[in-house]
């Protein structure tokens, strides 16, 4: 006979991850609203940046066929914040359609960028947001490279852990992946107060790669794996929390 014995908190722990993940299951097939009222127990309170790279005069990378680094993480994120309403987990979106966040009558290309990536992070201090997700697609002379990889900047301890549960789900959604989280300086990592991860989806300069991160079904799967990764994260983060409490 074999006694198998458990840990109240791995219990706890894989009872949380079931329900919001059974949440969303069973709401997949649903019509999507933003989230109203009260949020569920296990993310009360939490707030999402989803910044979807680029947009408008700013295209972002482009692929060889004329695949837009804009359109890719705008459509990824639209997937992102229907997964998060799915599961009562509330989100904010630095943008929802072609356009950047500068002013309207700017010309000058590097003063656009500068108040584009200025407002962005502004944006989730003003809703004084938990997490901070911002979605990039890469690009490389060497069509050869590709993976999804998640960044962090190398202070941010919340953000490095995030990025890490990010990246194992892409590894295991989207298929075999060397790649591993690691510290990048971009300012919306390097300025922003709350837990953040810049996730590139993928190479655009990799003609396989590129094509697929142009359907809406690998979309999904992109989105599949970071909406995962940001639940692991939370749950992750209240086991942590919750130990300290005990402590106390």
């Amino acid at each position: 006979m074999y006694v198998f014995f458990l840990h109240l908190q791995s219990v706890i722990t894989w009872c949380l991850i079931c329900l919001a993940i059974g949440v969303f299951w069973g709401t997949q097939y649903l019509e999507v609203q933003p989230v109203v009222g009260n949020l569920s127990d296990i993310t009360a309170g939490i707030v999402v940046v989803i910044d979807a790279g680029h947009g408008g005069v700013d295209p972002g990378a482009i692929s060889a066929s004329g695949i837009l680094e804009k359109d890719i993480t705008l459509a990824i994120a639209l997937e992102l914040e229907a997964l998060l309403n799915r599961a009562v987990i509330y989100s904010i979106m630095v943008r929802r359609e072609d356009a950047d966040l500068a002013d309207v009558a700017e010309t000058r290309l590097s003063v656009r960028k500068h108040q584009d990536l200025e407002r962005r992070i502004l944006l989730a201090e003003k809703f004084d947001a938990d997490l901070y997700v911002a979605i990039h697609a890469n690009y490389y002379p060497m069509p050869s490279l590709s993976g999804a990889q998640s960044f962090y900047f190398a202070t941010d301890r919340q953000g490095k852990q995030l990025a890490q549960f990010i990246q194992a789900e892409l590894v295991r959604q989207l298929g075999p992946n060397k790649r591993v989280a690691n510290t990048g300086d971009y300012r919306v990592l390097r300025d922003t107060t709350m837990a953040a991860t810049l996730v590139e989806v993928g190479f655009l300069s990799n003609p396989i790669e590129a094509d697929l991160l142009a359907t809406a079904s690998y979309q999904q799967q992109v989105a599949k794996a970071i909406f995962l990764g940001i639940v692991r994260f939370l749950v992750y983060r209240g086991e942590i929390n919750h130990g300290a409490n005990i402590g106390n």
